[in-house]
C-alpha cells in the first residue's frame, strides 16, 4: 500500500463528512486476535461467492483474526439480516457481507453502527447506514476496458472503413450501481474512441432471456452487426445461440466473426475465450476482495484511516454511505486466459 494508507490520526485527507475510521469507537482492539469477525456471502451456489469466502477466510487467518462465523443465507436478505445479527450477538466487532440487497441490508449496517462494529461491505454498497469501507471492482473501468478493447477489433472489421459498424451493448439491470457503471463506462468510451459507430442499448436486467431475445431483434434487423458488449458473461451463451441461429456465429478470428466481449471472468466465460466464442472479458478482481478488506480491517483497528485518492491498484472515492475502494480489473483475451492470477482459474485449487 503506498504511502498515503499508513497509519495516521489526522483526517484532513478524508473528503467532508467520510466518517470511516470513527466507526471503530466503542471497540477495543490490543492486537488483531482481537478482531473478531462475522462475515456473509450472498449464497454459496456459484464459484464467485464460494471462492470469496474461502479466499477472505485464508485472508482473515493470515492476519490472525477470529472468525465468530460465515453462514450462507442462500439468497435471503431478511436470513442475512439475520445472521449478521446474530453474529454481532456472538462477539463479531466486525462485520463482512457481500449485500444481497443495498436497502434491505441497512438496519444491520445502523445496529452496527450504534454499536460501534465495524462494517465492510464487498461488492456493492448498502443503500444507508455508515460503512467503514466498501471493496469493490471499479466498474466504470471494467466497461471502458471493454470498449477500448471492442474498438481496437472494430478497426480490423470491414465496417470500419466505411464508418458501418454497428454494436449492440447489453446492458445489465440500470437500477443496480454495476449495471449502471459498467454501461456508462463502456458507452462513453467507445463514444471517444470511435465516434462514428452506431451503439445500440438494449436493458437485460441481468438475465440470459433477455439478453437473448434483445440479440434476435437487433441481428434480424442489423444483419451487419459487427460486435456485441455484455454486462455479465451469464448472457453469453444465449447470445452464441442466437449468433449460431443467425449463421453469424464464426468462431473468434475467423471471417465474418461478430465481435464479443463481456465482464465478470468466470470460468465459464475463461472457456468460452479458449473455445474462441468469446472475444475478451474483463475479469473482476475478486482475489484481491479479500485480501484488501484484510489489509483495511487492520489499518482501521490500528487507528489508521482511509483516504480518498488513486491507488496503485485502483482508486477510494467519497460516498454517502463512506468511502469505497474501487479496484482495477483485469481485461483477459486468449494471451492471458491462463493466467493463475485471474479468479476463475483459482476455484478448486
Amino acid at each position: 500500500m503506498k504511502s498515503s494508507m499508513t497509519r495516521r490520526q489526522s483526517v484532513k485527507a478524508l473528503a467532508a463528512g467520510t466518517v470511516a475510521f470513527a466507526l471503530s469507537a466503542g471497540v477495543t482492539f490490543a492486537d488483531n486476535a482481537d478482531v473478531k469477525i462475522g462475515f456473509t456471502p450472498k449464497f454459496l451456489k456459484d464459484d464467485f461467492q464460494t471462492l470469496m469466502l474461502d479466499l477472505s477466510k485464508k485472508a482473515f487467518d493470515a492476519k490472525g483474526f477470529t472468525l465468530v462465523g460465515a453462514p450462507d443465507p442462500n439468497g435471503d436478505i431478511a436470513a442475512q439480516v439475520d445472521a449478521l445479527t446474530n453474529l454481532m450477538a456472538n462477539g463479531a466487532n466486525v462485520i463482512v457481507f457481500a449485500p444481497l440487497d443495498a436497502a434491505g441490508i441497512v438496519p444491520v449496517v445502523k445496529k452496527a453502527n450504534e454499536a460501534g462494529v465495524l462494517v465492510f461491505s464487498i461488492d456493492d454498497s448498502p443503500a444507508g447506514g455508515k460503512v467503514t469501507a466498501t471493496v469493490r471492482a471499479d466498474n466504470v473501468d471494467a466497461g471502458a476496458q471493454g470498449a477500448k478493447e471492442m474498438a481496437k477489433r472494430l478497426e480490423a472489421a470491414p465496417c470500419w472503413k466505411d464508418d458501418s459498424c454497428i454494436v449492440l451493448e447489453l446492458q445489465g439491470a440500470l437500477t443496480t450501481p454495476n449495471g449502471l457503471d459498467r454501461s456508462e463506462g463502456f458507452a462513453k468510451t467507445l463514444g471517444e474512441l470511435a465516434p462514428k459507430v452506431q451503439i445500440i442499448q438494449r436493458p437485460t436486467e441481468w438475465t440470459a432471456d433477455m439478453a437473448a431475445d434483445a440479440a434476435q431483434n437487433v441481428l434480424t434487423q442489423n444483419p451487419n452487426l459487427a460486435g456485441i458488449f455484455m454486462a455479465s458473461e451469464l448472457m453469453a451463451t444465449a447470445v452464441n445461440a442466437q449468433l449460431n441461429a443467425a449463421g453469424k456465429g464464426a468462431a473468434v478470428g475467423e471471417e465474418g466473426n461478430v465481435i464479443r466481449i463481456a465482464i465478470d471472468g468466470t470460468p465459464q466465460g475463461l472457456q468460452l475465450i479458449r473455445d474462441k466464442a468469446l472475444d475478451a472479458t474483463v475479469s473482476q478482481p475478486l482475489s484481491a476482495y479479500a485480501t484488501k478488506t484484510a489489509e483495511l480491517i487492520e489499518l482501521v483497528k490500528g487507528g489508521g484511516t482511509i483516504e480518498i485518492g488513486k491507488r496503485d491498484d485502483g482508486q477510494v472515492i467519497d460516498t454517502p454511505v463512506g468511502p469505497q475502494y474501487q479496484l482495477n480489473a483485469t481485461l483477459v483475451t486468449a494471451e492471458n486466459v491462463d493466467s493463475p492470477d485471474l479468479w476463475a482459474n483459482q476455484v478448486g485449487k
